[in-house]
């Protein structure tokens, strides 16, 4: 099934769930459509990417989508809480996409940069679906930005059960498949919990892993570089293909001359 005709299916299925949806614009697996005079788009690229490796699992993976989606439209009828606020990890990339769709994004979302390559972005995470946050949002909230990263840490934390596995050579932080990437925010890095060899270095190739190793292990680097492209090309739900290096308590892009 091409991109377009799985898009179409989905569009059939949420024009089923919520009623009054117009379609806008429809470009491969991006869909924009217009609720109640608000529009709304729809990324279907991490679906179609499960569908191309479980076909047979296609209305499965279409209700998963599309129960999430409505969320968006019956969710705007809710109250966000303060305590539902957390934090989403992304990279570049994920801002040049949003910014070749639409160039006033930020008045949709909000977020902060957290190194030269990757940033936080905050949102919601409701019964049904992640909800990213936005401005008007913020100010019935009644709290600021900057106070942002605090409370959405401390939600995180409250969420999680972060486990560890793995050995010295490469560890990977399990944390039930959704936050994972977001975990480097805590306050969990230090080498008595991660004895690598040098200074911790970690990929976040997704959202649900984030694996660590050591900066002076040759052989860890090594397996952590391969797993970082090897999801890129085949995974879902990116966040970054870059690894990242922890210097006074904060990751920053690993460089070749480190």
């Amino acid at each position: 099934m091409s991109e377009i005709e799985f898009a179409a299916k989905f569009l059939i299925a949420l024009q089923k769930k919520i009623k009054g949806i117009e379609v806008i614009l429809i470009n491969d697996l991006e869909i924009t459509t217009k609720y109640k005079g608000d529009q709304s788009m729809h990324f279907l690229d991490n679906a179609y990417s499960e569908y191309s490796r479980e076909s047979k699992d296609l209305k499965n993976i279409i209700n998963k989508y599309v129960d999430a989606s409505a969320a968006m439209y019956t969710d705007r009828e809710r109250k966000i809480s303060i305590e539902q606020i957390v934090p989403i990890i992304k990279d570049k990339r994920f801002i040049a996409g949003l910014k070749e769709l639409n160039p006033n994004f930020e008045t949709k979302h909000i977020y902060e940069p957290y190194n030269s390559e990757l940033y936080i972005f905050y949102a919601a995470d409701t019964e049904y679906n992640i909800h990213y946050l936005q401005p008007n949002e913020l100010a019935e909230l009644g709290i600021k930005k900057d106070e942002l990263r605090q409370i959405a840490t401390t939600n995180l934390k409250n969420l999680l059960e972060i486990k560890r596995h793995g050995s010295e050579t490469l560890f990977m932080i399990i944390a039930g498949g959704t936050y994972e990437a977001s975990v480097i925010l805590m306050d969990i890095w230090d080498k008595e919990t991660f004895p690598v060899y040098g200074n911790v270095v970690i990929g976040i190739p997704s959202r649900d892993m984030l694996l660590i190793t050591g900066s002076q292990d040759s052989e860890g680097l090594h397996k952590l570089y391969d797993m970082v492209a090897r999801t890129n090309e085949e995974g879902d739900h990116l966040v970054s293909e870059q690894l990242f290096e922890l210097k006074d308590g904060k990751f920053e892009l690993l460089t070749l001359n480190n």
